[in-house]
């Protein structure tokens, strides 16, 4: 599953709706035929001759890459649908087989490329917590009310997601803690930050 973000007591911040924020759920997402896709893992090196390669996910919990899930593969001629038949944990990664692709022929042209699944498969997240691809985009204001520009990326780091708000040639980072968001409102597309002494330039 992606990262999600969230704010605990000074750490990562923002999550739900309008309470103080948390640390994000990390993917990439693009519009696609009226859906979102959220990207939970990306292809490493190939192992072996039979079909296998490695898989970097993202998040917490490898359970998409069980044995039978259907994921699919953004390459650069359009999304596929690939099917897992093989896979063991190789710590933090996984090396993943699948259908129909049962030779490193088949796999290798794909290292790098992200697996993706429908936004809407995604398991809803506690109160306050946010997947990452809800909050780019966001328009940031200053507690005081002024726009600040959009969060434009996330930074995810061992203590808290760091959220990249940039505005032309202008950028401000801000951790995700409760002690720098006040508000995220995604049906007003907006995240307002509290008054946080050198945060943001007068």
């Amino acid at each position: 599953m992606p990262r999600s973000s969230r704010t605990a007591g000074g750490r990562s911040a923002a999550r739900g709706s309008s309470s103080p924020p948390q640390r994000a759920a990390r993917e990439d997402a693009a519009p696609h035929s009226g859906d979102t896709w959220v990207a939970i893992g990306r292809f490493g090196r190939t192992v072996g001759l039979r079909g296998e390669i490695v898989v970097h996910y993202f998040g917490d919990t490898p359970e998409r890459f069980r044995v039978g899930a259907h994921l699919h593969v953004r390459t650069p001629a359009g999304r596929e649908a690939w099917t897992v038949s093989r896979a063991r944990a190789a710590g933090r990664r996984w090396v993943v087989a699948f259908e129909d692709h049962e030779r490193i022929e088949d796999v290798q042209a794909h290292v790098g490329e992200l697996l993706e699944v429908p936004a809407a498969d995604l398991p809803a997240l506690e109160e306050g917590r946010y997947y990452h691809y809800q909050l780019i985009g966001l328009r940031v204001r200053s507690a005081d009310g002024r726009e600040l520009g959009r969060v434009d990326e996330i930074l995810v780091t061992p203590g808290n997601d760091v959220y990249c708000v940039r505005a032309g040639a202008r950028e401000i980072l801000v951790p995700a803690i409760e002690d720098a968001i006040a508000e995220i409102d995604l049906e007003g597309g907006t995240l307002t930050l509290r008054d946080l002494p050198g945060l943001v330039e007068p």
